[in-house]
């Protein structure tokens, strides 16, 4: 758990920290930047909250990356549990959702290098250039479920600048396919 007042601090530290590598010239904030809100008007410093920032780079390869917390508790300890994540990396559809970001939900949309997610409706779960859901259980040296926002853009930067793929990056192996005996 983690209060709105610690994440939105650390949110703004991390974004000072990483924006000039991610900036890259030619690209595209989405939405003008990153988009950090609690979204309880009565309790403007508490959970519920969110984060939400996507680049799309000159070359056509995009990132995005959302979190939304759910509130843990009484209201006034302002407190928040991460329920969902989308951590996303590839090649940017020339179509644009209704929040400005390149979409991904398209039958013709091209399908990201790698995505993170937990949702409400899956387990954590990547896609590994696949829409197919890789699950806890087919991977070996990252733990989905702590995936951390901030790692995963610096994965981004190196990958950008190295020869280096993400999933090599942040640790990610996915295992063998078990064979059924029957």
């Amino acid at each position: 758990m983690v209060s709105w007042v610690r994440y939105s601090r650390e949110f703004s530290e991390q974004y000072d920290l990483l924006k000039a590598d991610l900036l890259e010239p030619g690209c595209r904030e989405c939405c003008g930047g990153p988009t950090l809100k609690a979204t309880d008007t009565n309790y403007p410093e508490a959970a519920p909250f969110r984060s939400e920032w996507g680049i799309v780079f000159s070359d056509g390869y995009y990132f995005r990356v959302y979190e939304s917390f759910a509130r843990m508790g009484a209201p006034n300890t302002g407190l928040g549990k991460r329920r969902h994540f989308s951590f996303h990396y590839g090649k940017a559809s020339d179509k644009l959702d209704f929040d400005g970001f390149p979409e991904v939900r398209k039958p013709d949309t091209p399908v990201a290098d790698l995505r993170i997610d937990l949702d409400r409706h899956n387990k954590p779960h990547i896609h590994l250039l696949s829409p197919d859901h890789i699950y806890q259980d087919e991977v070996c040296g990252y733990s989905i479920q702590d995936a951390d926002m901030f790692s995963f853009l610096r994965a981004v930067i190196e990958h950008r600048r190295a020869a280096k793929t993400l999933p090599e990056l942040l640790g990610i192996e996915v295992l063998p396919k078990k064979v059924k005996n029957g």
